[in-house]
């Protein structure tokens, strides 16, 4: 005998499944503005933490330079010649030189319109001792920076702004939703709204915050004095390969840089920033100083 009775149905009718579908799109549309937002300001909020903390470190090199920020006469103070003087990496290597710090990531910033995609790679030692070319390379800062200021400066001027856009004078609108992260001698930092018509960031008085009509500069110029970082190339510069061509250390690393001249004991070289640097002769393996004689020699000729 054949007994009646309701049987658990086991999976969706067709109809079913396609209800379900829907309500998730509908659901997965609704939440990805408000996750493409919580995204945008916790990037926004690693971006501002960054910025301190570079402020930090440029505190603690100040305590030992009479209470200046990295400038042309402190970068002689860390490497004979000078640290550089073209981008904001070049007076942040100073940081470095000083012992303030050996983190390059907190100068570089995710989506950054100048920087590099990839991060640092923080490699800035070969068995132990600094490497002044590997320091804050092309494309590893997104930081611009104010030079030729001190910690008893004003305390609201800016010290570390985002840097503009590779090749233009203009901060990217797309990386904060138009706003600019600004870092002060006072240690405040923040995001600050840029101007939709000019991109320009007013101070409190309604001011461009980077003329001299600002309240903070009393008639100065900090665009003078504004050091934007060195952008990350589409093209690769051609280093290492210069009239000397590629020069070995002893230990078997090839530097990345240039042989412009010969002082004494040791070699010029100059990384595609510009910016010259010495190196002991004495560090070279042998291939390596036959060059450097060979070099000499044309220079007599």
């Amino acid at each position: 005998m054949r007994i009646q009775g309701t049987s658990a149905r086991k999976g969706f009718a067709g109809l079913e499944l396609v209800v379900v579908v829907a309500v998730v799109v509908v659901v997965a549309a609704l939440s990805t503005p408000q996750i493409f937002k919580a995204a945008k300001r916790a990037a926004l909020a690693e971006g501002i933490n960054n910025a301190r903390q570079v402020k930090l470190v440029l505190d603690t090199f100040a305590t030992d330079f009479d209470g200046q920020f990295p400038n042309d006469d402190t970068g002689k103070g860390v490497i004979e010649g000078g640290a550089g003087s073209t981008y904001s990496n070049d007076y942040f290597r100073q940081l470095f030189l000083a012992g303030a710090t050996e983190a390059e990531s907190i100068f570089w910033v995710k989506n950054s319109g100048v920087a590099s995609k990839g991060a640092p790679d923080d490699k800035i030692q070969q068995k132990g001792r600094m490497q002044p070319e590997l320091i804050l390379e092309q494309g590893d800062a997104h930081w611009a920076y104010i030079s030729d200021q001190g910690n008893l400066d004003t305390g609201s001027r800016p010290l570390i702004l985002d840097g503009y856009q590779a090749g233009t004078s203009e901060w990217d609108p797309g990386i904060w939703d138009n706003k600019v992260i600004v870092v002060r001698i006072d240690g405040s930092a923040k995001a600050m709204r840029m101007r939709i018509s000019d991109g320009r960031v007013l101070d409190g008085s309604g001011k461009d915050m980077l003329s001299a009509q600002s309240d903070a500069w009393d008639g100065e110029s900090p665009a003078e004095l504004l050091k934007q970082p060195w952008p990350g190339a589409e093209v690769k510069a051609k280093v290492g390969k210069g009239p000397g061509g590629t020069l070995t250390t002893k230990e078997g690393r090839e530097i990345r840089a240039t042989l412009v001249g010969v002082r004494g004991d040791k070699v010029l070289l100059q990384i595609s920033s510009g910016w010259v640097y010495r190196h002991p002769i004495s560090d070279l393996d042998a291939g390596s100083q036959k060059r450097v004689r060979e070099f000499t020699a044309k220079e007599k000729e």
